[in-house]
């Protein structure tokens, strides 16, 4: 009969019990006096086992190839820029300032950063300071200068800039003769324009009341046109409506003329207006935009 497996805890609470067959194949408990094995805790070892960045070596191979192929597409690239900017810089020695362009062109595609060939491309622009004739272009080309050039290359730039500085200032006394003279001009139009829309005013004036006073007194009569027999009101109604049609057109006519005379006046002050007010604007801003080509590299 197997064993009785009923433990008193209190009793044995200080013994190890396990279980084992027996000669006849039951279960049976029996103390385990040994000794406890103590163990000490166990820190975890880690191996980190590099990952294969490639499945098989003809992959590996491919990809090799690959950066290799660009690194000297790479390599290509800048050397074609270095070349193209090189062969600007030889051009404008030569005064080849177009072939200078066409090269810069190029290698701007390439490297649209570089400040070096955004100076050459001043320099070239402006036919080696020489010709400002397009300033529109010269700006887009000095706002850049401004904002890739370093130091040094300004600096060099503005050891060139004498000729420059020379057309701003004839620019700046062009431009300030005629404003003396355009202000001229517009002050003695002024005092035309002036008298001639206080005529328009007084004109106006002396048709608009009395189409005003022919209408109302018209409309008044309206209510009482058939009061009397002899038919008087009605007489009177019809003489002052057309009294007031006729003062009617002569107020549009009259309007127009104020009209006409207000808008000379304003015009007047326009310096887009005259020949010589265009003149003044175009060597004004001409000026001005010949000052930020200067002052995007010479401080």
């Amino acid at each position: 009969m197997a064993e009785e497996r009923l433990i008193d805890d209190d009793l044995n609470k200080d013994k190890k019990y396990k279980i084992r067959k027996n000669a006849n194949g039951e279960d049976e408990l029996y103390v385990d006096d040994s000794v406890e094995e103590t163990f000490e805790p166990v820190h975890e070892v880690t191996f980190e086992v590099p990952e294969q960045p490639y499945d098989s070596p003809a992959e590996e191979a491919e990809e090799v190839e690959t950066r290799q192929t660009e690194e000297g597409a790479e390599e290509n690239i800048s050397s074609a820029y270095m070349q193209s900017v090189e062969a600007a810089g030889v051009s404008i020695e030569n005064g080849d300032f177009e072939g200078a362009l066409k090269n810069l062109d190029e290698a701007q595609n390439t490297d649209p950063y570089d400040g070096a060939a955004w100076a050459l491309r001043l320099t070239a622009a402006t036919c080696g300071f020489t010709d400002f004739s397009n300033p529109d272009n010269l700006v887009e080309t000095a706002n850049n200068v401004a904002k890739y050039c370093s130091e040094d290359q300004k600096s060099v730039l503005a050891q060139k800039s004498a000729p420059l500085e020379q057309k701003i200032i004839e620019l700046e006394e062009r431009a300030a003769a005629l404003h003396v003279e355009v202000e001229q001009k517009k002050q003695e139009r002024r005092e035309v324009f002036i008298a001639d829309r206080k005529r328009a005013v007084l004109w106006f004036s002396a048709t608009c009341v009395p189409f005003l006073v022919c209408l109302v007194v018209a409309l008044a009569f309206t209510s009482v046109m058939f009061a009397r027999k002899d038919g008087l009101n009605l007489i009177v109604m019809i003489v002052f409506a057309a009294l007031a049609a006729l003062f009617f057109i002569a107020t549009l006519v009259t309007a127009h003329k104020l009209w006409t005379a207000m808008k000379k006046l304003s015009l007047n002050e326009q310096n887009s207006s005259t020949k010589l007010g265009r003149e003044y604007e175009a060597t004004r801003l001409e000026a001005q935009k010949l000052n930020t080509v200067l002052h995007s590299f010479k401080l």
